[in-house]
């Protein structure tokens, strides 16, 4: 039978051993964070971008199943989010869609909200090419009223590939610009 000569013997690590290994961690964490910022704001604007697409579906969907009566109304500037200022173009602070009875384009008392979307912050969104920018109203066909609009998805950094587009065609289809141009025609 074999017995060990020595109860020190002990298996593990050492303060010291434990410490330069955080050490180092921590250098090569801090190297390495910088690089994930700009594929971080890309995902930000993609799923803003998704969120977009899916309240434009669920609203043409509603207006369709109700008779038409929705509206997609942006966002004013609050507590959590100052984005907007008086620019109605601007929905960088989320949208709500709501069964807008009387057709105002103002959720009033006692009309259904569908849904509200806040967004992450340092994603900016900017509607063009609309009459009226505050508000998007969608028919009982379900085409929307900002029928060719563009819509500019941009990350806090303004890079190319932190940017995004959609269009909104006159049918009310919903799509990326043409790959060749980033306008919609």
């Amino acid at each position: 039978m074999f017995k060990m000569s020595s109860p020190r013997f002990v298996k593990g690590f050492t303060a010291i051993e434990l410490m330069v290994t955080i050490a180092i961690f921590g250098v090569l964490t801090a190297i390495a964070a910088p690089s994930f910022k700009p594929l971080i704001e890309r995902w930000k604007v993609r799923q803003v971008t998704q969120e977009l697409q899916s309240t434009f579906y669920v609203a043409r969907s509603e207006a369709i199943k109700r008779g038409g009566g929705i509206t997609i109304l942006r966002n004013g500037d609050t507590t959590d989010c100052t984005a907007v200022g008086s620019d109605t173009s601007l929905w960088s602070c989320g949208w709500t869609v709501f069964a807008d009875a009387n057709s105002n384009g103002v959720q009033d008392s006692g009309e259904d909200t569908l849904q509200t979307i806040s967004l992450p912050a340092k994603v900016s969104i900017k509607l063009s090419n609309t009459s009226e920018p505050a508000f998007i109203k969608v028919d009982r066909w379900g085409q929307l009223s900002a029928a060719n609009s563009a819509i500019q998805l941009k990350g806090s950094s303004n890079a190319q590939a932190s940017t995004s587009s959609l269009c909104i065609s006159g049918n009310g289809r919903i799509h990326p610009p043409d790959t060749d141009s980033t306008s919609c025609t």
